[in-house]
């Protein structure tokens, strides 16, 4: 078996077609993105097939901030809900893996990605977001890294060709119960405190965007967002300095698997 690990990708950085962002439905634990995005980390620009991929356990735990000592049940959770909760990209369902194996000895896991999703992380020459893995390796919230995606996106496309200090997007509420799959229980401004207000704050802490937002209201129903995005040049700097031994550990060990 190939060892792929994140060396190989020297920038840590998380590249998908722009449709797992604004298309892509689906609802994942804050565990379940994280990992997913730890895998796409690994996969590196020049593939043209998908590797088999090895997670060292200890070692991941502590690069999320993870205090579970249960390691069993926290693999075999972690590979359940990859496995168990499809997401969808227009009339298409995926699973985001179809293999993984616990090597108990050595304290790994070994991984492997849905072949189907080559489209959508392989080869990508244009449409796709790219950014940092240690932007979205502090949030908490699995809602709040994928709002994070999204407005990176958004503000990535808006500054492509033309320097600006800020970029504005209108997102409709509706639109973001589908694509984030928000159960209907939450009330707008369940969204608001448990999403919006969480991002705003958690983005200035702790990644390399910051964003404010105004609400687009039909009589007294809040309709859409007005959210506008800017660089951060605080976030993800200081928390970038204070794990980076501990993405180069992540390294170290893999490789000496």
């Amino acid at each position: 078996m190939e060892i792929v690990s994140i060396e190989e990708n020297k920038n840590n950085l998380v590249v998908k077609h722009q449709e797992l962002v604004h298309v892509a439905r689906y609802r994942l634990s804050e565990l379940g993105i994280k990992v997913v995005s730890v895998l796409i980390s690994m996969i590196k620009v020049s593939d043209i097939d998908f590797q088999e991929y090895a997670i060292k356990l200890n070692d991941f735990k502590e690069l999320i901030g993870s205090t579970s000592h249960k390691t069993y049940e926290y693999v075999d959770a972690m590979t359940d809900e990859l496995m168990k909760k499809p997401f969808k990209v227009g009339d298409e369902k995926f699973n985001w893996i179809y293999y993984a194996k616990y090597h108990k000895g050595d304290n790994y896991v070994v991984l492997k990605i849905a072949p189907e999703l080559k489209p959508y992380l392989l080869a990508l020459s244009n449409n796709f977001l790219k950014y940092n893995i240690v932007n979205i390796l502090p949030l908490k919230s699995a809602y709040v890294i994928r709002l994070y995606e999204l407005c990176k996106d958004y503000y990535a496309e808006g500054t492509r060709y033309k320097p600006k200090t800020s970029v504005l997007f209108d997102m409709k509420i509706d639109r973001l119960r589908e694509l984030f799959n928000i159960p209907d229980s939450y009330k707008y401004n369940d969204i608001r405190r448990h999403i919006i207000d969480k991002s705003v704050k958690q983005f200035k802490e702790k990644t390399d965007i910051q964003i404010s937002y105004t609400e687009i209201k039909l009589g007294r129903k809040v309709h859409s967002l007005h959210i506008t995005v800017k660089e951060n040049n605080k976030g993800s700097n200081d928390y970038l300095s204070s794990k980076k031994y501990l993405l180069h550990g992540f390294v170290r060990s893999i490789n000496q698997m």
